[in-house]
């Protein structure tokens, strides 16, 4: 009995002891996974911040990018007004132009010459009287026989406007040669090689050069005052009157 007595007070004795400390134990490891808990909890917390911090930066770099976007498009198009402003040209007065009725009166020798102004024929000469109107025309001066006359005319505004023209006759000439291989240049302009052409040259002087394997050989002056045949001579031209 005694025995047992002891024992059951044993025990109690040392559940006593062991009971504090497996409560401190256990206090312990609550402690340990609170703050495990709290650790994590804020860890959590960081992230999401960060995150949260990170989103709101990209959304804030977009806004900007797109703030920055309409800002330099505005500053453009201000620019591109703010150019066409500056380049706008000023009001430039107009220089009125006055437009006349002017009297013309043609005279030519020959007479009875056609006379055509701004391709509009206009009547034969003598002409008196004519009314046209003030600025630039072009007067066509023409007959059979006779060189044409092409003339440019700016009409002032005045009361009249007289023009006298003289027209050269135009000759039948018949050249000649019998010198072979020669090439005939005439005025720089017209070139042939056969022995016997007509030609129709207005009255005057005109040059004739001789070729012979490219090289100028012989320079002579046709004189055309009146219908006439050209006898050409290596060494110089004779005149054939018909």
């Amino acid at each position: 009995m005694n025995k047992l007595f002891k024992l059951i007070i044993f025990s109690l004795l040392l559940s006593t002891q062991l009971f504090p400390q497996s409560i401190s134990r256990l206090k312990a490891k609550k402690e340990r996974e609170k703050k495990k808990r709290e650790k994590l909890k804020v860890e959590s917390i960081v992230e999401d911040d960060l995150q949260s911090d990170s989103l709101n930066l990209s959304k804030l770099v977009q806004e900007n990018a797109k703030n920055t976007e309409v800002v330099s498009v505005n500053n453009l198009e201000t620019d591109s007004l703010a150019i066409k402003k500056v380049r706008s040209p000023k009001n430039i007065k107009k220089k009125e132009i006055i437009i006349s009725e002017v009297s013309l009166s043609i005279n030519t020798i020959p007479e009875k010459v056609d006379v055509i102004l701004d391709d509009v024929f206009i009547g034969k000469t003598p002409i008196a009287g004519q009314s046209i109107l003030s600025g630039g025309h072009i007067f066509e001066i023409r007959k059979d026989g006779f060189a044409p006359i092409s003339y440019e005319l700016n009409v002032n505004p005045s009361k009249s406007v007289n023009l006298d023209f003289f027209l050269n006759p135009i000759y039948n000439i018949k050249f000649k040669t019998n010198e072979p291989g020669l090439i005939f240049e005439l005025n720089d302009n017209h070139r042939w090689t056969e022995d016997m052409i007509k030609m129709q040259l207005e009255a005057g002087d005109h040059q004739l050069r001789v070729y012979r394997l490219g090289e100028i050989i012989d320079e002579q002056i046709i004189v055309a005052d009146q219908p006439l045949t050209f006898q050409y001579y290596l060494k110089k031209g004779m005149v054939i009157k018909p």
